[in-house]
């Protein structure tokens, strides 16, 4: 069953001062609360700050906090940043919030950039009040977030966003560079509105076949289009896309498996890896009707309003939406987002100071068209410290685990931290604490309960944080 999540965008805020993390203290033994705050991604929302989202009209004016002075929901104690500040206790450790823009939109206002060089729309994401001075609409006091999420690591471009001096502020001037580090994964799930179809196990042949615009009509697929055939023939009734409209990670993730399973369409067409749906199936016309949603909550409204409808969300929004009674999940390739996905997924071998510069293009020898295409950083001021997983190995699942995953990062500023430096580089740490982070209940739940999330367990990457988070 679906439950309700008002979801949308939730806001970003923090300031300083705490346990010094460099005099060997941790968070809990802090004598003063410190602020942290960031935005970003809306796949791991509901993990990193919970499902108690404030239903105010667009995404964009819903924010969740515990921040003094902030309107919407106190954040989940039983999340991860929930669990990290110690929401739950009457004088918290720090207070928190998150701003939801979406992984494109959180790297801009991150990199102060909207590719341009003026200040443009998204730093107002949560926030009527926001400016340019105030990151994910916060507190004016806080000039900078502390931190973005996103499941589309970051480009060589967005990398050069944070330092390019033409940009509102120049960040590198203070800030230094962007480092990164993989922090959760979350299934993307496939959902579909179609009365009279309780179930579907769709093959990657059916997906392939749907996204790329080959099926206008439910009826339409058959046979190798199915994993396990339904019980019952599927109504004539028209198929209809629900996509991400914003730059979104959870696109990226889609996009990611479907280059690299749809070897075989027509024409010698391909996907193409990215955040934007529209450069994804960029090759393809999709089904008429077809509708964007802003956010995973958005496009999951869409799919739910319209029958017929058929589309793609992290799995955890969706048990925390409420849907209609003919939208349902369905497995691909025999595995469901749930049940086939570990309440933790270890990441030994690790991108290091590499980026994603587009997708392979037809004429690149010996590479799957459309696939992420990995290149080496340049730039770097600190070495070591842009982190990420690779594309290619979660492309279709992990050890028999559910096949269209995202890997979502959390992105910090490498130097200009001040008195925030210790409480910034616990939070990465108690990510990566399995001992720490067993309250964040909302990703890994006790008992082996599932969730749609995972936590990453990156040796590699926690070895990193206090040598790539500086003052």
């Amino acid at each position: 069953m679906f439950k309700r999540n008002a979801m949308g965008n939730t806001r970003a805020k923090l300031l300083a001062s705490a346990v010094l993390m460099t005099l060997g203290l941790t968070a809990a033994g802090a004598a003063m609360s410190t602020n942290v705050g960031g935005g970003g991604a809306t796949l791991p929302a509901g993990g990193y700050v919970g499902w108690g989202f404030v239903a105010s009209g667009a995404p964009s004016t819903i924010f969740s906090s515990n921040v003094t002075g902030k309107t919407g929901s106190a954040i989940d104690p039983t999340s991860l940043l929930g669990a990290w500040s110690g929401s739950g206790n009457t004088t918290p450790t720090h207070l928190v919030s998150y701003c939801q823009t979406g992984s494109g939109g959180g790297k801009k206002i991150f990199d102060h950039s909207d590719g341009t060089a003026t200040w443009g729309g998204a730093g107002q994401a949560c926030s009527s009040t926001a400016s340019a001075t105030s990151g994910f609409g916060g507190d004016t006091s806080i000039v900078d977030p502390h931190f973005v999420g996103s499941d589309a690591p970051m480009s060589q471009s967005e990398f050069n966003w944070f330092g390019n001096g033409t940009n509102l502020g120049n960040k590198a001037t203070k800030y230094g560079q962007p480092v990164q580090f993989p922090a959760v994964v979350g299934a993307v799930a496939i959902a579909y509105n179609l009365p009279g179809a309780p179930s579907l196990d769709l093959a990657d042949a059916g997906l392939c076949r749907i996204f790329s615009g080959q099926v206008t009509n439910w009826n339409q697929l058959s046979g190798t289009d199915f994993n396990t055939a339904p019980t019952t023939a599927l109504p004539n009734l028209a198929l209809k896309l629900a996509y991400r409209g914003d730059g979104s990670g959870t696109t990226y993730s889609l996009a990611n498996h479907l280059a690299t399973v749809c070897t075989a369409l027509p024409s010698s067409k391909f996907f193409q890896a990215d955040q934007a749906f529209t450069t994804v199936a960029a090759q393809f016309t999709l089904p008429a009707g077809s509708v964007a949603g802003t956010g995973n909550p958005g496009v999951v409204a869409a799919i739910s309003a319209t029958s017929g409808a058929i589309g793609y969300a992290e799995a955890a929004n969706l048990q925390h939406t409420s849907v209609s009674s003919t939208t349902r999940v369905a497995k691909v390739n025999g595995k469901d987002p749930y049940a086939n996905l570990s309440n933790s997924i270890s990441i030994s071998t690790l991108l290091v100071d590499k980026v994603i510069n587009g997708f392979h293009s037809a004429t690149d020898t010996g590479f799957v068209p459309g696939t992420p295409n990995v290149q080496a950083l340049t730039g770097a001021t600190t070495a070591g410290c842009m982190l990420s997983a690779d594309p290619t190995t979660y492309a279709n699942g992990v050890a028999g685990s559910y096949p269209i995953l995202a890997v979502s990062n959390l992105i910090f500023n490498q130097k200009g931290n001040g008195s925030d430096l210790a409480a910034v580089r616990d939070l990465m740490s108690f990510t990566y604490s399995s001992t720490r982070r067993v309250g964040a209940t909302l990703i890994a739940p006790p008992a082996g309960g599932t969730t749609g999330y995972a936590f990453v367990n990156s040796p590699v990457a926690n070895a990193k944080i206090n040598t790539c988070i500086t003052l």
